[in-house]
């Protein structure tokens, strides 16, 4: 009998990891369909400056996620306390948002207005390939569009809470559980942005501006959202 014991540790910690994997992947998944600010900046990004500029981007959008997972994993009782008693975080949040939006708005309607006179420029310009890349620029900025919404570390404290007290998962598990959640993500983001930055080649100038104003209108409606959302405390892990 002592010699099938390992054998059953091992089958066990087999299905326990299996069941980690697949929840991690299904989660990942879950979030890959969720429509927030950064999403829109990521597939403005993808059909204008093409597929490695997003990817960077998208790095900066999942490291700020992995910050807050990590926040809420071990300081979510401070992190509670912080957002219930400043109250103006959401409304400085909310203004950044009407701030970037409104940007988007008024620099996307003055390149359209451009364009009947600069409509051949435009039209070279347009290819990815002529756009200069700055790798750490693009990531802190994917970085600080997602960071600045207070609604994501919110629904990160949610996800440990869910993941510990429903899933039952405990220590290390949560690390290979979000780990392999964040790398999903980050899978189907590849996805999407890949079938986005094909989108260029079909795209007139004028069809990006208006793609432009498109998602500065989502991030000024989301920064309205903001100020009026009221945040639910979620309960210490």
């Amino acid at each position: 009998m002592v010699f099938f014991c390992p054998k059953f540790i091992v089958h066990f910690l087999s299905l326990l990891l299996m069941d980690l994997i697949v929840n991690g992947i299904l989660f990942g998944i879950f979030l890959s369909l969720l429509f927030g600010p950064a999403f829109f900046v990521l597939i403005e990004t993808s059909i204008k400056k093409g597929f490695k500029s997003a990817v960077f981007l998208d790095i900066g959008i999942l490291i700020s996620d992995a910050v807050y997972l990590l926040a809420s994993l071990f300081i979510a009782e401070k992190i509670n306390y912080w957002l219930y008693s400043i109250s103006y975080i959401k409304y400085i949040a909310g203004s950044i948002f009407l701030i970037i939006g409104a940007f988007s708005i008024i620099k996307n309607y003055i390149s359209l207005n451009k364009i009947p006179k600069e409509r051949k420029i435009k039209e070279i310009n347009t290819s990815s390939e002529n756009i200069i890349i700055y790798p750490f620029q693009l990531i802190a900025k994917g970085f600080g569009i997602n960071a600045i919404n207070p609604g994501v570390l919110i629904f990160w404290i949610a996800a440990c809470t869910y993941a510990t007290k429903e899933l039952n998962i405990q220590g290390i598990g949560l690390l290979y559980y979000f780990g392999i959640t964040i790398l999903t993500l980050f899978c189907v983001d590849l996805l999407k942005i890949y079938y986005s930055s094909k989108l260029k080649n079909y795209l007139k100038p004028h069809n990006l501006c208006y793609i432009g104003i498109a998602v500065g209108a989502a991030l000024f409606f989301f920064g309205i959202a903001i100020y009026f959302k009221e945040f639910n405390i979620v309960n210490e892990i």
